[in-house]
């Protein structure tokens, strides 16, 4: 009987010796970068283990924990979903702060990758407020940089910064570099969306330095990191081409470091940039390869962010029935409390094709929808509704919303001012907490150090203060200049905008005094010939007509919604379908044409031409009332190295040198003979302006040498 107990003793341990083993093995490979082979291979090892049942408690939620975030990593989120669900229930037969905050710091990091972040935020303050207990401050690190992460894509700034302060806090306390690293960086892209770019760069130059100094498997983590730092903020700035190549080489060590949906991602930011230089053909690759690979890790909302990605790519194309069934289609499938950014991002998509296709009553149906989530966006959501209000006739409102856009914009200015102000002034309480961290451990040495020391490091405490004191107060100062000059432009704006009612009121009081004065002799038969009269009131009203056209152009190009079916066209042809236009306008007015173009081959152009066209006829127009018949007009091309350069000139009178700077003012008249009252609206220049500004280029007025007016056009190349 001994004998049998002895030998069922020995296997026993066996058994169990070859179980720690085996985990002791698992624990050993998890660390680390692995491939998506090796990730695969270590679920099967942590299979194995669990169904050994020879694991302890703590072994058993170590395994449970790290094949669920191995699954994650995979994208495979009901496999990922098993695996807490076990641990959860493991926790009710053993108290274990680490892994009460390890299973819903894993189920927030779940429900970001899915892209739900309003469901993370609760699971991540409370698995930080598990760490926090423990003392666990590495953990409390990561909990704190989610949950920085999930607020800032809910647009909660505030509780963004507040949430990564406690990360870097934890990070400081934990003494890990790495982690102030990814805090470091985390905040880079925070300063990035608040368009504190140089900030940002700032950070990444800091990081760069500090690559070197990790150990070797870290650093080509590190650097793909900061690459991708650099190409957010590169997009930010504008400089699209630097960001595509930055997003490139995060691809290449993509395919060999990250997982399927990193891939994705890179691919979607990828053809955004295309999007943005106007490449949308190989936009289109990129969006539906990114889209292949998300569909089939079967995450939804990452999928609907590409397809409105999609979606702007053909809005910019000019494709509006592709870009509204796409849209529609979207947000049919999305929740609008908890998907509130995708919502809204598509929802102003969707309203800007309704706008261009002149479905007024649409527009504003889907205004009323976002109405309570306008805050944010509140400039372009009054804008759109000013644009669709025109539009369907309803004038009054439409310049009520006018009103609101310009007052939306003001806020918006002093709530961006606020935001960076507090994103600065939590920058300065986390290197007062680094000091005083510092400061505490330096008081441990102090106590065996010899008094004079003491004395030397406390006068170096006083003018560290006093130093600091001094910075804030210096940035207090330039705060406050910067915005009372910013409350300066705000002044500026509202009496132009005074300026510009009192000229329109006055353009309209004296044609609609004209129309009543001929309305009413009609009345009383004080007229002698009546088909006369209709046929002044006629011009009087197309008058009128061309005024309310221009203003509302104008307004168009104030908010920003002044839109450009751009095409790629050769400079030559583009300019012999101008001159055949002038041609057409002058041939009847007794003015001679006179056309010169360069023999030098011209690049092309990425242009309007509608718009452009546009642009002629107006300078034709102005040609046509203000020069003395007979007469002459030049229109004539030439190229610089960066620009085509369009010019008209026309023949006597001039403009006088005090008036030239003021051509292109809404409204303004010469005072001398080039202000004739032909009926125009005197927003013509003004106008012309405006596209021209909106291809990039520049208009300019000078002096013709044939004794009238000269416009130059400046077009940038391709």
């Amino acid at each position: 009987m001994k004998a049998i107990a002895v030998v069922f003793f020995a296997l026993f341990s066996v058994g169990v010796f070859a179980s720690n083993q085996a985990f002791d093995e698992f624990k050993k490979k998890i660390e680390g970068q692995k491939s998506p082979q090796q990730r695969s291979e270590l679920l099967v090892i942590a299979n194995e283990l669990l169904a050994s049942e020879s694991l302890d408690e703590l072994q058993t939620a170590f395994v449970l924990h790290r094949a669920g975030l191995i699954c994650i990593r995979e994208a495979c989120f009901d496999k990922t979903e098993q695996y807490l669900a076990k641990l959860e229930q493991l926790l009710t037969t053993f108290e274990s702060l680490e892994y009460s905050g390890k299973l819903n710091l894993s189920r927030g990091n779940m429900a970001i990758t899915r892209g739900d972040h309003f469901d993370a935020v609760d699971y991540l303050i409370q698995a930080a407020t598990y760490f926090d207990e423990a003392q666990l401050f590495t953990l409390s690190s990561h909990a704190n940089r989610f949950l920085s992460h999930a607020y800032q894509k809910l647009n909660k700034y505030s509780d963004a910064i507040i949430a990564l302060d406690a990360a870097l806090s934890a990070a400081l306390k934990s003494e890990n570099v790495q982690l102030e690293m990814a805090a470091a960086r985390q905040k880079s892209g925070l300063y990035t969306s608040l368009d504190l770019v140089e900030k940002s760069l700032e950070i990444q130059i800091q990081q760069i330095q500090k690559i070197p100094y990790l150990p070797k498997q870290a650093q080509e983590f590190w650097m793909n990191d900061t690459f991708w730092g650099l190409a957010e903020s590169y997009a930010s700035l504008g400089d699209y081409q630097k960001s595509l190549d930055y997003f490139s080489k995060v691809y290449e060590k993509d395919k060999k470091l990250s997982g399927k949906q990193d891939i994705a991602i890179t691919l979607r930011r990828m053809g955004e940039q295309h999007v943005s230089m106007g490449q949308f053909e190989q936009a289109s690759v990129y969006f539906q390869e990114s889209l292949d690979i998300l569909t089939k890790l079967n995450i939804p909302l990452a999928v609907i962010g590409t397809q409105i990605d999609q979606a702007n790519m053909y809005l910019r194309q000019g494709m509006l029935d592709q870009a509204q069934n796409v849209l529609e289609s979207i947000l049919s499938q999305l929740d609008q409390e908890k998907n509130i950014n995708l919502f809204v991002r598509a929802s102003y998509l969707l309203i800007d094709v309704y706008l261009q296709k002149e479905m007024f009553d649409r527009a504003v149906q889907q205004l009323q929808l976002i109405e309570g989530s306008k805050n944010k966006e509140a400039q372009q959501y009054y804008g759109f509704l000013s644009q669709a209000l025109q539009g369907l006739g309803d004038f009054e409102n439409a310049f009520a919303a006018q009103n609101q856009m310009h007052l939306a914009y003001k806020n918006q200015m002093q709530e961006q001012g606020s935001i960076k102000t507090l994103v600065l002034a939590s920058e300065s309480e986390y290197i007062a907490g680094q000091y005083e961290l510092k400061q505490a451990k330096a008081e441990q040495a102090l106590l065996k150090a010899e008094q004079a020391l003491t004395r030397y490091i406390g006068f170096s405490v006083v003018a560290i203060l006093l130093l600091v004191i001094l910075a804030v107060l210096i940035f207090t100062r330039q705060r406050r200049a910067r915005l009372e000059q910013e409350a300066k432009h705000l002044n500026q704006a509202l009496e132009l905008k005074k300026q510009l009612l009192a000229d329109v009121s006055h353009e309209l009081r004296t044609p609609l005094a004209v129309l009543k004065l001929h309305l009413e002799a009609l009345e009383h038969n004080l007229v002698s010939d009546p088909q006369s009269t209709y046929k002044v009131l006629n011009q009087r009203l197309d008058n009128l007509n061309l005024l309310i056209s221009d203003i509302y152009e104008l307004a168009q190009a104030d908010t920003g919604t002044l839109t450009l079916q751009l095409e790629s066209v050769p400079a030559d042809e583009l300019f012999n379908e101008l001159a055949g236009q002038v041609e057409d306008i002058l041939c009847e007015h007794d003015l001679h044409l006179e056309v010169k173009k360069v023999d030098t081959p011209l690049s092309e152009l990425s242009v309007d031409k509608a718009r452009l066209h546009q642009v002629i006829a107006n300078l034709s127009r102005n040609s046509i009332h203000y020069t003395d018949k007979p007469g002459e007009v030049c229109f004539a091309l030439s190229q610089t190295e960066s620009d085509v350069i369009l010019s008209f000139s026309d023949s006597s009178p001039g403009v006088s040198e005090q008036d030239l700077p003021h051509l292109f003012e809404r409204l303004f008249r010469c005072d001398k003979s080039r202000s004739r009252d032909l009926g125009g609206s005197g927003l013509g220049l003004s106008i012309c302006e405006k596209v021209i500004e909106a291809h990039g280029g520049r208009i300019s007025a000078a002096q013709s040498e044939l004794g009238g007016l000269k416009i130059e056009i400046s077009l940038p190349k391709q």
